[in-house]
């Protein structure tokens, strides 16, 4: 798949200076089996890469729950990656990529140990970060006489602060068990909304559903581990200076790239000064 990486990074960097875009399909055939799910949520994800910058991006999140593991990754990327993987079986040589800016996390939690176990998909196809992160009990506060239905659902409101941010969670008891999206969980009932106070992120469930799907983790090709200090560093740097960032990338600094502006002409990425791209983490602390 790295073979690719000089040939397809060209339309990703013509479009960095707008937005942290262009994750690729990569091919998922490793994989270990590490629960069998008994319920399948689908949500729709709504964020930014920072909450002053009016441009959202859109993607369908699935969390499957087990009674060992609960996994919350885009079903966009899933998709595409399926399709990439039967086209390398049949020996393609181009791939198909996810469109838009699906959001590149995926997280597998232990139910048990309170632990996270978090891929991060860096743009244009290069390195999967690889890091093993802790899930903090939450405390919640309670909205007495608050109501919201969804998904035929009644649901009640509770705060929380988590990472640097104060959240607004629906959810509902008719579905006891403690989990959402991401690392929330912790209430009395499933998270159906979610959200922070700057709506930098938005999550709202639309499928509840039982399920027997495999949870599975994936042996990526290209996957880089590393502590989650040096994920949270890396994943900055690549907006702060998305130029260099992938021109450090690519052939040790060596290789090629070449963006077209908007008079039409094609310029080296070397010589055009580097535009940092708005960014707040999700975990701001």
């Amino acid at each position: 798949m790295k073979k690719l990486l000089l040939l397809l990074i060209l339309p990703f960097i013509t479009l960095s200076v707008k937005a942290q875009e262009g994750v690729f399909s990569t091919d998922i055939s490793r994989a270990s089996v590490i629960d069998t799910a008994r319920y399948k949520v689908t949500y729709t994800l709504r964020y930014t890469c920072h909450p002053q910058v009016a441009e959202k991006f859109d993607d369908v999140r699935t969390v499957l729950i087990g009674p060992k593991y609960t996994k919350d990754f885009s079903d966009v990327i899933f998709h595409f990656d399926s399709i990439c993987t039967a086209d390398i079986r049949r020996g393609a040589d181009t791939f198909s990529n996810p469109p838009g800016s699906p959001w590149p996390y995926e997280i597998v939690l232990s139910n048990r140990k309170h632990s996270a176990d978090i891929k991060y998909r860096l743009p244009a196809g290069m390195d999967i970060l690889h890091y093993t992160d802790s899930v903090p009990d939450m405390k919640w506060n309670f909205v007495a006489d608050s109501t919201l239905n969804i998904l035929g659902y009644e649901c009640q409101l509770a705060h929380t602060d988590f990472a640097g941010r104060h959240y607004s969670a629906w959810f509902t008891t008719e579905i006891p068990l403690p989990f959402g999206p991401y690392k929330f969980g912790g209430l009395p009932g499933l998270i159906l909304q979610l959200q922070d106070d700057e709506q930098q992120f938005v999550w709202e469930a639309i499928d509840f559903e039982l399920s027997t799907d495999l949870i599975c983790i994936y042996d990526y090709e290209n996957e880089k581990n590393c502590s989650t200090e040096e994920a949270a560093k890396t994943i900055a740097r690549s907006f702060k200076s998305p130029i260099a960032f992938h021109l450090a990338a690519i052939s040790g600094g060596k290789g090629k790239i070449f963006i077209v502006g908007k008079d039409g002409k094609t310029r080296d990425a070397a010589d055009v000064e580097d535009t940092p791209i708005p960014y707040k983490p999700l975990e701001i602390k």
